[in-house]
């Protein structure tokens, strides 16, 4: 209780905002004087493809367990992150989660890519400061609870950037090897709320890394 009350945000959905958020406010406020939290994140709801509410007599039902099996739960994460606006539904298509399971193979292929490379060269001034840019763009998006954007820009730096264009441009180039490492392992920590097995995993095989990505420093902290 002394930690953790009052905490900054609570998330939670739309429907329950007048029978449960409204009566922790004057409960809190009864017992200890303080609201329980600053912000309320609201969440939509998750529907089907077309847009209908899942019910079993409509045989609609998405299994998370079901999805997460076949597709990765980060991917399953993803596909829940990335469109999802606060406060509005989201309509749920397996497609949709099946491209983040072929992201997540992305992000694999450019660690062994990555990794196969020396680490030679000095740091490509003008690519990591464009990167960085990245990083405190997706951090900001993050700490004003854009959550569903910072998702969307990781992904496309990663797939369309990073992947297609860097690496492309650093083949046969060794002079490259250390802004491909730095960017990655700084990667990898962005990303990691997003698809934390992923990562957490990956991070695992970097040389020299014996401890946990989760309580790696954020990179523009």
């Amino acid at each position: 209780f002394k930690e953790f009350y009052p905490t900054d945000v609570m998330e939670t959905g739309a429907d329950i905002l007048f029978f449960w958020v409204a009566r922790m406010l004057m409960l809190g406020l009864y017992r200890t004087g303080k609201v329980p939290f600053k912000y309320v994140y609201l969440h939509g709801l998750v529907r089907d493809a077309k847009g209908q509410k899942m019910s079993k007599s409509k045989g609609n039902v998405i299994s998370p367990l079901e999805v997460s099996e076949k597709y990765g739960t980060d991917a399953l994460r993803m596909g829940l992150v990335v469109g999802n606006t606060p406060g509005t539904d989201l309509n749920l298509d397996p497609k949709k989660i099946e491209a983040y399971k072929k992201f997540a193979n992305k992000v694999w292929n450019i660690t062994r890519f990555v990794l196969s490379q020396e680490r030679t060269g000095e740091p490509i001034p003008a690519l990591m400061a464009e990167f960085e840019a990245m990083a405190a763009d997706v951090t900001k998006d993050i700490e004003e609870y854009r959550i569903y954007m910072a998702a969307e820009k990781l992904y496309h730096y990663l797939w369309d950037r990073f992947a297609a264009q860097l690496i492309e441009e650093s083949k046969g180039k060794p002079e490259y090897g250390e802004t491909l490492y730095r960017i990655l392992e700084q990667s990898l920590k962005l990303l990691h709320p997003f698809m934390p097995f992923l990562t957490e995993e990956i991070w695992s095989v970097f040389p020299g890394k014996d401890g946990l990505l989760m309580v790696e420093k954020w990179p523009t902290a």
